[in-house]
């Protein structure tokens, strides 16, 4: 039976009475009426009328009902024996595939239904056939029962769904109202049948949004409790009011669009980063509106390719809503931003620009001393090695490097402690030497400046050094020994 509407139903409701009368009537008219006549003889009662429907391979091929058509397929591969069933389903309970032989199945109330149903089988071949002692027409009988059923369903449903629901008649009275309309106070009811729209109503504080359907019957009007809603978006309002203050005066420009890419929320700084209108943000364009602006005001990098821009987007918000977008933007004014990319809840995603333009220029400015103060070391004869308690080797020159013989890399990468004193200990082997090294080195005591001496072939001793340069680092350096040094000194010789 095919879907009915709300105000279908409505109706289906009124005329649910009418049809039982109207079943019963049809019923009677076609009984004959009983005769006030002497008995007669013994006649045989007449049998009861019968429709039949025939189905090969569960193909219903043959019937004699004249008020009958298949309810339309659920999917296309829904055989006419499920479409069977479900016809006679307001009466009957079919079994999914008819059984070899011969079954004979009640009506679901046989206490005031006493109609029954035939299926005889035989290999391929199938005869439901139904029987109904009330009825001239058994198959009319049952599609005029079916749909009795089905309208005092649809009723009992609207009646008891948790959403207020009027029928206005055509002359404007309330012809029927259903049990959550009834259960509202006359206040309340009153307010909503008088109003339109979105009605906020007070003792309790509650609003309904109202939504009407015109029918030939009158006009259907439903009110649907949307106070959590309310609540929720005047918490959410009040939510990002407060992170608006927080965030006014950070000077990381934020910005945060909501699950459907629209923006939601953006700080002060977020204006004076991109140079965008706050009126323009105010009417919340949506995520790549906002980036194509960024673009043209040339505050993101240039795309290599245009017509990829938008999938450049999508890969961006992607990767933002994974929490892995974090790039850094050279842009053509000479200004350096960090942009990174946060999930945030309901699939909203926020996007934090910082201007690092003076932390990139102190970073170059540093790198370009460190260059400088590593060249002039390079040209020293004195090997120095810069080492930290923590990250092992810091720094060293290429003199150091050359004589301790490490891996070019190391100079770049670093190494650590244990890695660099056994590469000098294999070098230089001194094992009591290179134990006080490692002990001044530990970092659990203070640091105390040490000298020694690694002997080597006669002439060639070095003079070895350890110095505190403070923050948790210390300077060795291998230089030449002076000649009149003696050749070789054992680690007890060692002074601090």
């Amino acid at each position: 039976m095919a879907a009915m509407g709300l105000a279908d139903m409505a109706v289906l409701a009124a005329l649910a009475l009418a049809l039982s009368v109207a079943a019963l009537w049809i019923v009677g008219a076609r009984m004959p009426a009983p005769r006030h006549s002497p008995p007669a003889a013994h006649v045989a009662p007449a049998p009861p009328a019968t429709n039949s429907f025939l189905l090969r391979n569960g193909t219903l091929i043959d019937h004699d009902a004249g008020e009958f058509d298949l309810p339309a397929p659920k999917d296309g591969a829904e055989g006419d024996w499920p479409r069977l069933a479900r016809w006679f389903a307001p009466r009957f309970a079919l079994p999914d595939r008819p059984a070899e032989g011969r079954q004979h199945i009640a009506s679901t109330s046989p206490e005031t239904d006493p109609a029954t149903l035939e299926i005889d089988t035989t290999g391929a071949r199938s005869r439901v056939t139904l029987r109904d002692p009330r009825a001239a027409d058994t198959a009319a009988r049952h599609v005029l029962l079916a749909r009795l059923a089905g309208a005092v369903a649809h009723s009992t449903a609207l009646l008891h769904v948790p959403v207020p629901v009027w029928l206005r008649d055509p002359t404007g009275q309330i012809a029927w109202e259903n049990a959550a309309a009834a259960a509202l106070p006359p206040g309340h009811r009153a307010r909503l049948l008088a109003g339109t729209g979105r009605v906020a109503l007070e003792d309790p504080a509650r609003w309904f949004d109202l939504a009407t359907h015109e029918d030939a019957a009158g006009t259907l009007i439903f009110a649907t409790d949307v106070t959590p809603l309310v609540r929720a978006e005047e918490t959410r309002r009040d939510f990002i009011q407060t992170l608006g203050r927080s965030f006014a005066d950070l000077p990381t420009g934020l910005a945060v669009f909501d699950q459907s890419h629209a923006l939601a929320m953006f700080n002060p700084a977020l204006a004076d980063l991109t140079g965008l209108d706050p009126v323009v943000l105010s009417g919340r364009p949506d995520i790549f509106y906002f980036f194509d602006m960024l673009r043209d005001r040339h505050v993101m990098p240039e795309p290599k390719n245009y017509a990829s821009w938008r999938g450049q987007i999508h890969a961006m918000i992607h990767a933002a809503q994974d929490g892995q977008y974090r790039e850094t933007w050279s842009l053509v004014t000479g200004r350096t931003y960090r942009v990174t990319g946060r999930p945030h809840p309901d699939g909203a995603v926020a996007f934090l620009i910082e201007d690092i333009s003076e932390e990139i220029s102190a970073t170059r400015h540093q790198r370009a001393e460190r260059d400088i103060l590593v060249a002039a070391l390079d040209r020293v004869d004195e090997a120095i090695a810069v080492l930290s308690f923590d990250a092992g080797l810091v720094f060293c020159n290429r003199r150091f490097a050359t004589l301790a013989r490490l891996d070019p890399g190391a100079r770049e990468a670093g190494l650590p402690l244990p890695d660099l004193l056994e590469c000098c200990r294999a070098r230089f082997p001194d094992a009591a030497l290179w134990h006080e090294v490692a002990a001044r080195l530990d970092g659990r005591r203070p640091a105390q400046a040490m000298t020694g001496r690694i002997a080597r072939e006669a002439s060639h001793a070095l003079a070895l050094s350890l110095v505190p340069l403070g923050q948790g680092q210390m300077m060795l350096s291998l230089r030449p020994a002076p000649a009149e040094i003696p050749a070789k000194i054992s680690g007890a010789a060692l002074s601090a």
